[in-house]
């Protein structure tokens, strides 16, 4: 099975969330998996697919979703949804995050496969994981459908770098209420819901600020990362720890005021805090809760920080990396969220390992360099080979 090709054929089947539709793409690959000879059944909710083994071992998953990010064609230098392999790259939404570790992953099993091996190990390839919906990763685990001993996560990682614990996240609907009234007596009189955000977006920062007890391990592992991700991020050494080690905040949407000449008495701020190891979600919503006083608290989401202590498939997915890439692997982990914290729940040793460029994440001209899909490819079917049994 040419991973290539494979990859191109992926991007072309539409699946961007929203509205989060995957039955074209999940047939396809239910098609793929037939002629590879797994077995597998579909789960449906409406047009929300998933795609799993028909009969889980439970000994190794091997998943990925299949949902993209948006794409409108413009300043795209190929339509994003046409697949096209061109300067050592496959071009194309979703081509890095993360059809091409989809790819990879049927091209490694179609590999041993064909050398007479039946790999203990199954398959979950899923939706909903873009979105805020509920029928992925999240579904099948708390539906009990999925109880793996390990899983490999074909999310793009740096190329030596296995990824094994991924920052929490706190998502909150802030509603300020201030006191309206005519704009010529403020800042002397009234109270504006606006300047109130701006206020709170200080505390924020004050929190930003903050150093947590972080156990040994874990920061040996975040250490591990900082050379990595600050070549690919493009920041110092210093920052990149911080980007790890801190709660960071994005205030991702406000809005707020009446007229120009009114003084605010609402606004609403919409923030996706990720959170470090060593702090407490819930004490840190309860201090927030506190600060904001009678302003109003909306929860959206909340997850703790998840880690997944190095365990034989931490320690074969680095040898795998070291024989393809003649270099030492050091796993690592990342300030973003994945399925993986859904999977670390069922008590999994959860490695996150795929192919793809990280400075393209969910942008224009997202692609993927031939190269890299076909040394994961070679990456997972050393795994495949060499999994005890």
């Amino acid at each position: 099975m040419n991973v290539v090709d494979l990859c191109s054929e992926l991007v072309k089947i539409r699946s961007e969330n929203p509205p989060g539709y995957t039955d074209d793409l999940i047939l396809y690959l239910k098609d793929v998996c037939d002629k590879i000879g797994l077995n597998t059944r579909i789960l449906k909710n409406g047009k929300k697919w998933n795609l799993i083994s028909e009969q889980p071992s439970d000994k190794l998953l091997l998943c990925g979703h299949v949902d993209v990010v948006p794409a409108l064609d413009e300043s795209w230098t190929y339509p994003p949804f046409d697949g096209v392999i061109a300067d050592g790259r496959v071009h194309g939404r979703g081509s890095t995050d993360m059809k091409g570790g989809c790819a990879a992953l049927l091209s490694a099993l179609s590999t041993v496969i064909d050398e007479d091996i039946i790999p203990n190990a199954d398959i979950a390839f899923v939706c909903d994981e873009e979105g805020n919906g509920d029928f992925g990763m999240s579904y099948l685990v708390e539906k009990n459908l999925l109880h793996p001993n390990a899983c490999l996560l074909a999310e793009p990682t740096p190329n030596i770098s296995p990824v094994i614990g991924e920052k929490g996240i706190i998502r909150l609907h802030i509603t300020f209420c201030g006191d309206a009234g005519h704009a010529s007596l403020y800042p002397v009189c009234g109270s504006s819901a606006i300047m109130q955000a701006c206020k709170f977006m200080e505390h924020c920062d004050e929190i930003h600020q903050r150093v947590w007890p972080i156990e040994p391990l874990v920061s040996e592992i975040i250490e591990n990362t900082v050379k990595t991700l600050s070549s690919t991020l493009s920041c110092s050494e210093e920052d990149t720890r911080v980007i790890l080690g801190n709660v960071s905040y994005n205030p991702g949407i406000i809005s707020g005021g009446e007229r120009i000449n009114v003084i605010a008495q609402k606004c609403q701020l919409d923030l996706d805090m990720r959170i470090p190891w060593g702090c407490d979600s819930e004490d840190l919503i309860c201090e927030i809760s506190e600060i904001l006083g009678e302003n109003q608290l909306e929860v959206i989401d909340t997850v703790s920080p998840s880690f997944s202590r190095p365990g034989w498939l931490c320690n074969l997915t680095c040898e795998a990396i070291r024989s393809v890439y003649n270099e030492k692997a050091l796993p690592g982990v990342t300030q973003a969220a994945s399925d993986a914290r859904h999977i670390r729940k069922s008590g999994a040793e959860v490695v996150m390992y795929g192919p793809g460029d990280l400075k393209l994440l969910h942008s224009v001209n997202e692609s993927i360099p031939v190269d890299d899909l076909k040394n994961c490819r070679d990456i997972y079917t050393y795994i495949l080979r060499n999994m005890p049994h």
